[in-house]
């Protein structure tokens, strides 16, 4: 278990399955083992991955705007998930080279 609880709004990194090595932005949390995953595109809102925790990798990134509609209740798009997440992963890409 990580030390500090993974929580809504939060990209994390597959760390397992046939999902390993994409980033997932947390949609909610199942119990204390488990969370719901989406990324928009192959795991979409409507429909989000229930995945264990320790099979996920946390990352310091945060999306607030998104968590903040999560929390609402407001209705996340999926074209706003893969957008946030699109661009994080750039930035990652340019930190790399």
């Amino acid at each position: 278990m990580s030390q500090t609880p993974i929580r809504p709004g939060q990209v994390v990194k597959a760390k397992a399955g046939r999902d390993r090595g994409r980033l997932f932005l947390v949609v909610a949390r199942v119990d204390d083992s488990y969370v719901l995953i989406a990324d928009g595109a192959t795991r979409r809102m409507d429909k989000p991955k229930k995945k264990k925790e320790k099979h996920l990798e946390p990352t310091e990134e945060y999306i607030s705007n998104l968590a903040e509609k999560l929390e609402t209740g407001v209705r996340v798009f999926d074209s706003e998930l893969r957008k946030c997440l699109s661009a994080m992963e750039a930035v990652k890409d340019a930190a790399s080279l």
